[in-house]
């Protein structure tokens, strides 16, 4: 679900190629970053929901701190022209933050219905990978995911 790590390698190769004909002439926006949008995120919702369902506790929390600070990249998005535009403009950051405030409900569902209060931690996240995705062992060790978990 992140593509904040791709609009920023993205972002970051055009500030790097900011003096060359290339760059002058302009990129186009981050076409191949797609948000799910009508039965399409209604699909991508109840995928995101069996994901969660299969999580430990752990994991869960890992979850937690990851779509918030995914949330908080998305929203910065909207702050900065050039992110703005990488993205793909203000209409399809809309609608990657619909998306990632929908499955914070399915998180939040989830938590509520295992009776858990979840919470930010302090641990390292990957921002590229959900928590059954994380293949760092170190990450894993560090939230305290299970060897045969993800």
């Amino acid at each position: 679900m992140s593509h904040l790590r791709d609009i920023m390698q993205k972002l970051g190769q055009r500030h790097a190629a900011s003096h060359t004909a290339s760059h002058a002439a302009g990129a186009e926006p981050a076409t191949d970053i797609t948000p799910a949008g009508g039965a399409e995120l209604e699909r991508h919702r109840r995928h995101y929901r069996q994901q969660l369902r299969a999580c430990t506790p752990a994991m869960l929390r890992y979850e937690w701190t990851w779509l918030h600070q995914h949330l908080e990249d998305l929203e910065l998005c909207r702050t900065t022209p050039e992110m703005l535009r990488v993205t793909g403009g203000r209409q399809h950051l809309d609608q990657l933050l619909a998306e990632a405030r929908a499955y914070l409900e399915e998180l939040k569902a989830e938590f509520a219905q295992r009776g858990v209060v979840p919470a930010r931690e302090s641990h390292s996240v990957l921002s590229a990978e959900h928590a059954w995705e994380v293949s760092n062992e170190t990450i894993r060790s560090q939230w305290g995911f299970e060897a045969s978990g993800a």
